[in-house]
């Protein structure tokens, strides 16, 4: 069986967990005889070639894509990755509102993006059981035809050990923060004022937008001697992996995370965790993380506290290592194609 994956056509330039949720499903669906390629835009396809067409992400840098091989004959399939803080019934009522406004204008929402390629998808597959209920509720996907497919992590990251990063940066138990700098949903300006207040050893590694908020944060940085950045680490970076062991609470303070692979690497490294309440983050870590609520200046400076208080055990690797490992969930898709060819 051959399968063609695609997604937004700036995924190789931003980066991100969809990139390493693809790359990762990739390799375990090959290693049981599913053979996928990454969808080249400058390439010619014989699409009767592939068995399905399956989207990751499903907003307006993807809708085209999405809605081509749809139009084309393929059998698509989508992983949405959306999630919303509002609750279904309202998501509902301005889906509604902006179908109506569509038909009279061509006016659009990435609500109605979502949507529309749900609707047209054979299967959709969300990362959690609670963007499932978004999806049913909120856009009228019918249930049957929704499998979960949960993230997952390299198991290699159970073995890291702090040695490397220590070695190279001196530090140790400190909190780590992983992901961009920059983008506003990522929340990382109030993170940054709780542990100045908390007066806490924290390291930021990941890219750096030129954006108004990332130089609001840069200058924040700047001012306090306890915060470190590092830019640049691949997500295959043995540092990375030294960094997760190193540090004593793993931080992610976003609007929303589906849910969080950074989170995930970091607990299975060893590290306690310390998340956004919102997309799902409960559903994987269970109550063995701290959650927060990232509107909240008071409850990230709480949250963060009530972590480095906790003592690390192994508990929350055990939990990871058993559920959300990529071998688990690629036999997972593998089993989702094999029902839907037989139909």
């Amino acid at each position: 069986m051959k399968v063609l994956f695609g997604s937004f056509s700036a995924i190789t330039v931003l980066g991100g967990g969809v990139e390493v949720q693809m790359r990762s499903l990739a390799r375990e669906l090959g290693k049981l005889g599913v053979e996928v390629e990454l969808f080249d835009p400058w390439k010619r396809y014989e699409l009767k070639d592939f068995a399905f067409f399956h989207l990751f992400g499903s907003h307006v840098g993807t809708y085209h894509l999405g809605r081509s091989m749809r139009g084309l004959g393929m059998r698509l399939i989508v992983t949405p990755v959306f999630y919303s803080r509002h609750s279904p019934s309202r998501v509902a009522t301005a889906v509604g509102i902006a179908g109506k406004v569509r038909q009279r204008g061509g006016f659009w929402t990435e609500h109605m993006f979502c949507k529309e390629l749900c609707d047209m998808a054979e299967l959709v597959l969300p990362d959690t059981k609670d963007e499932m209920e978004m999806l049913a509720k909120g856009f009228g996907v019918a249930e049957g035809k929704m499998h979960e497919l949960p993230n997952g992590v390299e198991e290699r990251f159970a073995d890291a050990t702090p040695d490397l990063f220590v070695g190279e940066h001196g530090l140790r138990d400190f909190v780590l923060y992983v992901g961009h700098i920059g983008p506003a949903r990522k929340n990382v300006f109030p993170m940054l004022k709780a542990v100045k207040a908390l007066g806490v050893p924290t390291v930021l590694i990941g890219p750096v937008s030129e954006t108004g908020y990332a130089n609001q944060c840069l200058k924040l940085i700047a001012e306090t001697p306890t915060i470190r950045v590092i830019p640049g680490l691949t997500p295959d970076s043995p540092m990375l992996e030294s960094a997760y062991a190193a540090c004593d609470t793993f931080i992610l303070p976003s609007l929303y995370e589906t849910p969080g692979l950074a989170a995930l690497e970091a607990g299975l490294a060893g590290a306690k965790v310390c998340i956004t309440r919102y997309g799902g983050t409960q559903e994987y870590f269970g109550d063995l993380a701290t959650y927060l609520e990232p509107t909240s200046e008071e409850s990230i400076t709480n949250a963060l506290k009530q972590a480095l208080a906790r003592k690390k055990d192994s508990t929350l690797r055990d939990r990871i290592r058993e559920n959300y490992l990529w071998p688990r969930a690629g036999e997972i898709l593998a089993a989702i194609y094999k029902s839907a060819t037989q139909q």
